[in-house]
């Protein structure tokens, strides 16, 4: 399968262009089997501009139903896209990856809101069923958790896609070491895109289930494809087998509540890694 990596940034002063932008991407790549935009692609991330309430409301002013005149794009390109989104409930917003197809949307809600950041957490890790195979999401802040990553492969994922906003100041070998780890943990593909600096540290990369790095892009807004087969993950997965011989009662402590575990009572004093 090929997948093209879209790592770019949402631009707050002309969003129709950024629109326009999107679909344009959609376009030229509709014969990968899966594009990916990063985290907030389509409302801009807070830490770029103003509070997720503004930003909601600015691409709303401009472009009634943003969000579904990119899936409508999407189903007539006959493409497959992951972009992130901002979803509002009530006086609440919701950090969103979402999955396109032709059959319609289907989306992920940060489960794991960064300190900095004023969403609403999610409350379910997802796997969805694609034409490529079973694929899981989850946002940048996510991926601090490896019980994030294996739940994920638990429930069937053998490709996992990372949206991010990661930014500037924060190093990229560190988020790229962590999307490796869960690779060669999980024995699964992970897809990390991330946004571009000069705000954020771009650094998107592609892991195989052995967790060799298949792909890594600069800092800069870059699109490019990489092709992958899904089928080293299950042929990995039945050379080396890990799976199966899990043991979980000697896990239980890792679903102990926060309360009963030793660490610092206060937050630490670092800047937005969403």
């Amino acid at each position: 399968m090929r997948i093209t990596l879209a790592q770019i940034n949402f631009d707050p002063d002309d969003v129709e262009g950024h629109i326009r932008r999107l679909k344009g991407i959609i376009s030229k790549e509709r014969d990968s089997d899966l594009i990916v935009f990063p985290e907030l692609i389509l409302h801009g991330h807070p830490s770029q501009v103003k509070p997720e309430g503004f930003l909601y409301r600015k691409v709303k002013c401009v472009i009634t139903g943003a969000s579904q005149d990119i899936y409508r794009h999407v189903k007539k390109c006959g493409a497959r896209v992951v972009l992130g989104e901002l979803k509002r409930n009530g006086d609440e917003f919701i950090n969103q990856a979402t999955y396109v197809d032709a059959r319609g949307a289907k989306s992920y809600a940060k489960t794991h809101v960064h300190w900095t950041e004023h969403f609403r957490p999610g409350g379910r890790l997802k796997v969805f069923s694609t034409p490529m195979g079973r694929m899981g999401l989850n946002i940048c802040y996510d991926s601090a958790f490896d019980e994030v990553w294996r739940v994920l492969g638990l429930n069937g994922a053998r490709l996992v896609v990372n949206i991010s906003a990661v930014p500037a100041h924060f190093p990229v070998p560190y988020m790229r070491r962590r999307m490796q780890a869960a690779a060669v943990f999980n024995q699964y593909f992970v897809v990390y895109v991330n946004r571009p600096g000069p705000v954020f540290s771009g650094g998107s990369a592609v892991y195989d289930p052995h967790g060799d790095e298949v792909l890594a892009l600069g800092g800069g807004e870059e699109i490019t494809q990489v092709e992958l087969d899904l089928e080293q993950a299950e042929a990995w997965r039945e050379e080396e087998i890990i799976f199966p011989n899990r043991r979980p009662l000697l896990y239980r402590r890792v679903a102990s509540r926060n309360k009963e575990i030793p660490g610092p009572r206060k937050k630490p004093h670092l800047k937005a890694v969403g």
